[in-house]
């Protein structure tokens, strides 16, 4: 590493150190905003407990299911790109569009 490297690395970490923690606003006393205290999203505090294992319900659907629908969207997938790739073809041949031609 070369002088000049050091001093831009030098630089960089001094300025980096001067970005503060990740409780600024707590540190500083600083009220929550309006906006933000009277969103309609959940807060931490209020997520439920999650469920024991292997209780499943609308709520807490069974990975299984998941499972199950990923496969059926990859077999889904796949005959989609074989359709897609037969579509791709054209519908006449030289012969038919020569002779639709010709019967204009």
């Amino acid at each position: 590493m070369n002088g000049t490297t050091r001093i831009l690395a030098f630089c960089l970490v001094v300025a980096l150190a001067g970005c503060g923690s990740a409780r600024l606003f707590e540190e500083r006393g600083l009220p929550e905003s309006p906006a933000v205290a009277d969103a309609p999203w959940p807060r931490l505090v209020e997520t439920p407990d999650a469920p024991p294992q292997g209780s499943y319900s609308e709520d807490v659907p069974d990975p299984a299911r998941g499972v199950a629908t990923v496969v059926q969207l990859g077999e889904a997938a796949r005959t989609a790109a074989t359709r897609a790739e037969a579509l791709e073809e054209p519908a006449l041949t030289e012969a038919e569009r020569a002779r639709l031609l010709r019967a204009r």
